[in-house]
């Protein structure tokens, strides 16, 4: 607060207007979106004992329990995605307090622009509206960081506990909160004059026994998850380069949208360079350990992914900063600020507008409330509402296997899943619901089961045997792997939904 306050006047109006943009951002639209696929693991988890919940994130799942631990918590009081997703929003909003904390300490004079990149990172906003551990992993990581130079500025005590817990908080959330304790065991070997051994020696121990329970078996099992676990992309280098690409523009701008996506590539990597070959500071040096880290994790774990990454991305933009910072024109310095800033603008928009060529996984924008809510103001006793998506069976020795359909749904329709799982070709699982049933909802996945078998299904109610009543096509969309893979830019609806009614006497 001290420090805030000697800013001078326009310094605190723009200060205080990026961290309540970014807020706001954080916040914006919280519970527009259905809960996303993903965000159903925690959903899962959450309706299990506490016991079963943990047995089940330590055989099943790559990452330790904490978070799962705190949203079932959360879960006896809210269900809404509003109430579940203002977890990730609180944390995530705090993380930008943080890294201007961090940021104002190291570097009182070039803290502006890198706040600023963070605060409208594209990635971090939509993260900080997802419920998974990413948001929060940030928060503490940047939390540890700043108690770690606060202690090796003060030597005080309370710097080395709230270090020491925000570390172990860090790794418990996820196994790559490690990357940040690495990260400051190398910048203390480095840097030994400004980070004497003999007072970092102790609290590294006492993190280290504090995560020994863990490294003791847990961890194991979820290692032997990840080997075992399929990888669309394997190619380190491609890896490498969407990493670099997903802390720049996040996943919602298409790869393929090149008047914007060029230009950034280029400008990021070039103060990229720049800014890893700049002067040196500590925390130049941790963010430049955390880069190479981050890269070489790549290469050697195929299950990374930019999401378990994410949490390293503010070092990502003090690097960049650092790059542009070493400009030596004040004009070309302001100028090449803006436009850095101006880069993230358009994901952010798409992000929030539901531009579904520009999502990398537009399965984030199905509107399962809309839809069953459709469903629950038209529909009439003899129908079955029928879907293509394989239900979620993981938790089946606890509970009936649902999908986000089941969820959403709270009509009084059966809902029936007919895919692969539940039988070997759609006609033989429709003949006998033609039997049952006088009306029927079709909700197609085009994401999530074979185009073909969705067409199959659709066929079979529409050539002759039914009328149709009501038709939606949603979230028109193109897959990007398959552009890699030369097969063209195939655009398809993902999701389709039909109301369907049996002809009378078979007619």
């Amino acid at each position: 607060m001290k420090r805030f306050m000697f800013l001078k006047s326009r310094d605190r109006i723009l200060l205080s207007a990026v961290i309540l943009a970014g807020a706001v951002l954080r916040f914006f639209r919280i519970a527009s979106k259905s809960f996303w696929c993903d965000e159903f693991l925690a959903i899962s988890l959450s309706r299990l004992r506490f016991s079963d919940m943990l047995g089940w994130v330590i055989r099943n799942d790559a990452h330790p329990p904490l978070f799962y631990s705190i949203v079932s918590f959360l879960f006896r009081f809210t269900q809404s995605e509003a109430g579940l997703r203002i977890l990730p929003a609180v944390f995530g909003a705090g993380a930008i307090l943080l890294f201007y904390l961090l940021l104002r300490q190291m570097r009182p004079k070039d803290y502006f622009l890198p706040l600023c990149l963070f605060a409208l990172s594209p990635a971090a906003v939509l993260w900080s509206q997802t419920v998974k551990s990413y948001s929060m992993l940030t928060f503490f990581s940047l939390l540890s960081l700043l108690m770690f130079f606060s202690f090796g500025k003060t030597r005080k005590i309370v710097y080395a506990a709230g270090w020491i817990l925000s570390a172990l908080i860090a790794v418990y959330l996820h196994n790559y909160g490690a990357v940040i304790l690495f990260a400051q065991a190398v910048t203390v070997f480095l840097r030994r004059k400004e980070f004497p051994l003999k007072f970092f020696l102790f609290p590294f121990l006492v993190i280290a026994l504090g995560y020994l329970p863990y490294l003791a078996g847990p961890v194991f099992s979820q290692l032997a998850f990840v080997k075992g676990a399929t990888h669309t992309v394997t190619n380190p280098f491609l890896r490498t380069a969407y990493a670099f690409y997903y802390f720049i523009f996040g996943e919602t701008l298409s790869p393929l949208n090149f008047p914007l996506v060029l230009p950034g590539i280029v400008f990021f990597a070039g103060f990229l360079l720049k800014g890893l070959f700049s002067k040196r500071d500590s925390l130049q040096v941790f963010s430049t350990v955390v880069f190479i880290t981050a890269v070489a994790m790549i290469f050697s774990v195929k299950a990374t992914i930019p999401q378990n990454l994410i949490h390293l991305q503010p070092f990502f933009f003090a690097i960049v900063a650092a790059g542009i910072a070493g400009i030596s024109k004040k004009w070309k310095k302001v100028a090449s600020s803006i436009l850095a800033v101006l880069f993230l603008i358009p994901p952010l928009y798409f992000y929030h507008a539901g531009k579904t060529y520009e999502y990398h996984d537009a399965g984030r924008l199905i509107p399962h409330r809309q839809v069953t809510r459709l469903i629950q103001a038209e529909e009439r006793e003899g129908e079955v509402v029928i879907i293509t998506e394989q239900k979620d069976k993981r938790f089946s020795e606890f509970f009936e296997p649902y999908s986000p359909w089941d969820w959403y749904y709270k009509g009084g329709l059966p809902v029936v899943e007919v895919s692969a799982a539940t039988v070997t070709a759609p006609v033989e699982g429709l003949k006998h619901l033609l039997g049952e049933y006088d009306g029927f909802w079709l909700i197609l996945n085009y994401g999530l089961a074979p185009h073909h078998w969705n067409d199959e299904v659709k066929n079979f109610f529409l050539e002759g045997k039914s009328v149709k009543m009501e038709e939606l096509k949603l979230i028109k969309n193109y897959s990007f792997l398959d552009v890699l893979r030369g097969k063209g830019r195939a655009e398809h609806y993902l999701i389709e939904v039909y109301h369907i009614r049996k002809l009378e006497n078979g007619e």
